[in-house]
């Protein structure tokens, strides 16, 4: 992930950086997401979690870093206010209902159209990968023509959060463990990460203390229960740690708003 201040044309011109100021790439073995400097510090002010993380690691991990890249670091507390409450437990709400959202039913039927299509070599992203399909199928889909194995998984396509987002590999695991343990583990992160915020205006990026804990139930070694149980009662620490958090209400826009214009209008 990164930051970068997009060419004049960009900038002051017709031309969009990116889709609405992000840019996804590889390069080499990276996956790399790189945002407008103007969207990052939006989404740092709004207290977003996926992109706070990045002013918050160790020195090590920065492939690079420019002047003004180290100025954002060191006024990282900009973006230290109680607002991020509301980023991160939604974001951790969204994490839970997606957590369940699987129809058992349909997602074994996906993966056994998956598998077919894979098998015959006509599945639109077919990748020459092999998939084995679930156990117990209700129904030979060996049988069906292509046509109706195509027009079967075009419409689980267009079911977005339910089956469209998650990979054939982790359907298949979601499918063995009853419910997305990937989803179960962000959601725990999420919530811990939000209170240690809210009560040090730290954000602990690597998970020293809980990483054995996170990494089981990423694994599936925790009943979906137990995960459940535990989130409830991290909801319920979120909520006082928000009211009696140290930190400012909102962070300083209009100062985080001034570097964002010294740096822009600096010859790069």
């Amino acid at each position: 992930m990164g930051f970068l201040i997009p060419g004049r044309k960009e900038l002051y011109g017709l031309r969009e950086f990116g889709s609405r100021g992000t840019v996804q790439l590889w390069v080499g073995h990276y996956d790399i997401v790189l945002y407008d400097i103007r969207k990052a510090v939006s989404l740092l002010l709004a207290g977003n979690p996926n992109i706070l993380g990045i002013l918050w690691l160790r020195d090590q991990h920065y492939l690079q870093l420019s002047p003004w890249g180290r100025h954002l670091i060191q006024n990282r507390h900009w973006f230290a206010a109680k607002h991020v409450f509301e980023a991160f437990a939604g974001y951790a709400l969204s994490q839970l209902k997606r957590m369940e959202s699987q129809d058992p039913a349909e997602l074994r039927e996906y993966l056994a159209v998956t598998a077919e299509l894979k098998r015959r070599g006509a599945h639109p992203n077919h990748k020459g990968e092999v998939i084995a399909p679930p156990p117990d199928l209700p129904a030979s889909y060996a049988a069906w023509g292509l046509d109706k194995l195509l027009q079967r998984l075009k419409s689980y396509q267009k079911k977005g959060l339910n089956l469209g987002y998650l990979g054939d590999k982790r359907k298949t695991l979601v499918l063995h463990h009853g419910y997305d343990t990937k989803n179960a583990a962000h959601l725990i992160r999420l919530l811990r990460m939000c209170i240690e915020f809210l009560e040090s205006g730290q954000l602990q990026v690597f998970r020293t203390r809980d990483v054995d804990e996170l990494l089981a139930i990423k694994c599936g070694q925790w009943p979906l229960a137990h995960v459940k149980q535990l989130a409830a009662e991290l909801f319920a620490q979120a909520a006082p740690s928000h009211a009696t958090s140290p930190l400012p209400a909102q962070p300083p826009t209009a100062a985080a708003e001034a570097w964002l214009l010294d740096v822009l209008s600096t010859p790069q």
